[in-house]
């Protein structure tokens, strides 16, 4: 049987499992207050019935015979953040309440996998760099910006991003930063001055290392460009790092009852 293998990065798939329900009506018409939905929180059954859910849907729909789904687990941006203290820090550091409960129970039941001292995208892309017949399956921009064709479950699509197209994205995001990651790139470069300054002939790390010395002077310069390279760069391998086996997934287990 020729295998498919998805290779999830499960941190978004938490929040959609743990989105609390809107409170419906009488009629069961969505209750609306100040032109703003009302939700409540699930409970733990529903929770366990949504990570079902949400599991065999992006399962079924993606083709998958087999799975790896990671998990955030400590220390995960210890290494970065030792490089650039400013990575990640505009994040809050507070997990929703239901959040650990969610993790616990697709560990439990889904068998998931917790990464430790290291990022989810780091261990999806590893993952799927030394796997053959296995896919990205995620949402997250980052990840679906590497080498090869992955599968967006939020939006039921596939995306094929080729390694010429990957390259200059990642060293767009040099020159410009990410506001979502905190990581601040050259500043007062947008888009559209990436486009020009990566339209040179020389190679991208060349001509982007000399705008960050044009702007920060040499020693700065060498400085900011580690820092940001260190923050946006997805690992490809990490020594120590185990690829565990994948899971099979049939369209008949593990639904909650």
């Amino acid at each position: 049987m020729t295998m498919k293998i998805a290779v999830i990065d499960l941190d978004s798939v938490c929040y959609s499992i743990g989105h609390p329900n809107k409170v419906l009506d009488t009629s069961g018409r969505p209750v609306k207050e100040e032109n703003k939905f009302v939700y409540y929180d699930k409970t733990e059954e529903e929770l366990k019935q949504s990570a079902d859910y949400m599991m065999n849907t992006i399962l079924r729909t993606s083709e998958a015979t087999h799975y790896i789904g990671y998990l955030k687990g400590e220390g995960t941006t210890r290494e970065r953040k030792m490089i650039n203290v400013d990575y990640k820090s505009n994040r809050s550091l507070e997990a929703p309440k239901w959040w650990k409960f969610v993790q616990n129970d697709l560990f439990a039941r889904w068998k998931a996998i917790y990464v430790n001292d290291m990022e989810v995208d780091d261990a999806v892309n590893i993952t799927v760099n030394t796997l053959p017949d296995s896919f990205i399956c995620a949402i997250d921009k980052d990840l679906l910006s590497q080498p090869g064709t992955h599968y967006n479950w939020r939006k039921n699509e596939w995306v094929t991003v080729s390694k010429e197209e990957a390259t200059k994205l990642f060293w767009t995001d040099m020159i410009t930063g990410q506001t979502g990651d905190n990581v601040k790139g050259i500043p007062g470069k947008g888009p559209k001055a990436a486009e020009k300054i990566l339209s040179s002939s020389k190679p991208y790390p060349d001509t982007v290392f000399a705008e960050y010395i044009d702007k920060f002077g040499e020693f700065e310069g060498i400085h900011e460009f580690y820092r940001t390279y260190v923050a946006l760069k997805i690992l490809d391998t990490k020594e120590g790092f185990s690829i565990p086996t994948p899971m099979i997934f049939s369209t008949q287990m593990q639904l909650f009852s």
